[in-house]
């Protein structure tokens, strides 16, 4: 298992997460919401510790908790005073290896499970994007999202369970995080107390590399059904995390669709009036993710408007690169965004975590603010150009409930 600490003397806590290598993208095509489940089933007991004791224990000494499932990792929080690093590393090492699978928890787990799933239904712009990536990704299991599905999860028996837990929850597919006011010889004492003895497992099965994103050689788009609201997205394929070009990218999204003052917003919204919101969030993955645009919409006749503009300002940011104005903020963005993520040892833990999974290297968001600072507006032309083109563009186009029917 591999260990990351970073001292903090900010405050005496300390944050100890367990980041598994087991998200959305490792699960089996007919299961989906596998990876997602054991975020919940993780509190749910082990041989030595009572259902839902983990977080009681840990709340008792005046910490918290909490887990999240993304398609690429599966990560455990805790956040205790620095005099329990020792006990909240004794709980981690039981569960990775002593989970209980009783029939009875699964099945209300399950139910939990899928009611998140219900409420995500709910959503019209959740509802656009699943189908969008369904659409976008036509290899690789990017297509579907964390949250599952509920026919899969109906399908899922203990027996599926129990052996991606077996495949996944070993500590040669972990990394041990803490980040807070403890030394490293303490934390490399309960590391080795608590989980040196653990047997290496495996090596985990990977079936997203045997399935590959194959590129994308022509404009796809769709009209579903309609929703609620008027929805249009399109996006376009990109690196995965690791490539230098991803920064670039960053900087482009957020010139493109982030604030009041983001183009997408400034020509839609405010210009053409033929949206209510729009933005454009880059999907970041381990493996090569997506660069999305959204724009809600009223009026069924806005439609081809709306995709004209979208595609008209990513030409023109192609065509001139942003101006000075726009690099600047963009890169007062991502400085923020990064600062605020550090305001805490919770947050220093998981920024470590995840450049683990994203890049495989703990340490290399250390330098992502020089990497954001390095980036010209030659760089943001330049990534435009290479990706944002008409045969890699994706568009799903989600018709405002009354619209008539149209292709």
């Amino acid at each position: 298992m591999k260990v990351a600490f970073l001292r903090m003397d900010s405050a005496p806590v300390i944050s100890v997460q367990v980041w598994y290598h087991a998200g959305a993208k490792d699960e089996p095509r007919n299961r989906r919401g596998s990876a997602h489940m054991f975020e919940h089933m993780m509190f749910k007991g082990t041989e030595r510790v009572r259902s839902e004791a983990h977080a009681q224990l840990v709340q008792s000494v005046g910490g918290y908790v909490n887990a999240t499932t993304s398609e690429d990792a599966t990560w455990y929080i805790n956040v205790v005073p620095r005099d329990y690093l020792d006990f909240v590393c004794q709980l981690e090492g039981e569960r990775m290896r002593h989970l209980l699978f009783r029939d009875q928890m699964i099945r209300t787990e399950r139910e939990v499970v899928k009611e998140e799933i219900r409420q995500q239904e709910n959503n019209p712009l959740t509802v656009g994007l699943l189908r969008f990536l369904e659409i976008a990704f036509t290899k690789h299991p990017y297509a579907w999202t964390a949250g599952g599905t509920i026919a899969d999860l109906d399908a899922t028996t203990t027996g599926d369970l129990r052996r991606f837990y077996d495949a996944y929850y070993v500590p040669n597919n972990a990394m041990l995080v803490v980040a807070g006011a403890v030394t490293a010889e303490e934390v490399r004492a309960a590391a080795e107390k608590w989980f040196g003895s653990i047997a290496r497992g495996a090596t985990p099965p990977r079936p997203a590399e045997s399935t590959p994103e194959p590129e994308q050689n022509g404009k796809r788009r769709e009209v579903v059904a309609a929703g609620q609201i008027g929805l249009v997205l399109a996006g376009y394929h990109i690196p995965g995390a690791a490539h230098d070009d991803v920064y670039a990218l960053q900087v482009a999204g957020l010139v493109l669709g982030v604030g009041e003052s983001s183009r997408l917003t400034e020509r839609l919204v405010r210009k053409d009036n033929v949206s209510v919101q729009a933005g454009a969030p880059l999907l970041v993955r381990e493996h090569p993710g997506l660069l999305a645009m959204f724009a809600v919409y009223l009026d069924p006749k806005a439609v081809t408007a709306i995709e004209t503009a979208l595609l008209d300002e990513v030409a023109r940011l192609g065509s001139s690169g942003p101006t000075p104005d726009e690099l600047r903020k963009a890169k007062n963005q991502l400085q923020a965004s990064l600062a605020f993520g550090l305001e805490d040892a919770a947050g220093v833990a998981e920024q470590i975590g995840s450049s683990w999974i994203l890049s495989g290297d703990p340490a290399r968001w250390m330098n992502d603010l020089a990497r954001y600072q390095a980036v010209t507006a030659a760089d943001v032309q330049r990534v435009v150009q290479k990706y944002l083109h008409e045969n890699n563009l994706t568009v799903v186009v989600v018709p405002p409930a009354g619209a008539a029917p149209s292709r």
